[in-house]
């Protein structure tokens, strides 16, 4: 009897700038809306569709995330909020999103709490 393979999509990104401007003004309002829901639907509604402005697959874990590198202004990556190689850092204001880091800058400049 053979042996069931899971495979995994693997972690795809994007970069903010490489989206159109329309696209990038929708990807900031489904953050935004996934920033402030009031209920777990509400939240995963608006991370599926800014996945899909962003032309990224939904990871499993159902959450993507904009860098919020406080050392750099110009990653602007959008990627898997769940990667194990990203970095949550600092406080998130009370509000649905953390703030993470993603893989290359945490690997390059990994914030503290202070910062």
């Amino acid at each position: 009897m053979g042996h069931a393979v899971m495979t995994h999509t693997q972690n795809q990104t994007t970069t903010l700038t490489a989206l159109t401007p329309n696209a990038q003004d929708a990807f900031t309002r489904y953050m935004e809306q996934a920033d402030n829901a009031g209920t777990n639907h509400d939240y995963r509604t608006a991370m599926t569709y800014a996945a899909l402005t962003a032309g990224i697959p939904l990871p499993d874990g159902g959450e993507i995330a904009l860098c919020a590198c406080p050392n750099c202004w110009d990653c602007q990556q959008i990627f898997n909020a769940n990667d194990p190689d990203a970095h949550p850092f600092g406080e998130s204001d009370g509000y649905n999103l953390g703030r993470i880091q993603c893989p290359l800058c945490t690997d390059r400049h990994r914030a503290t709490d202070e910062q």
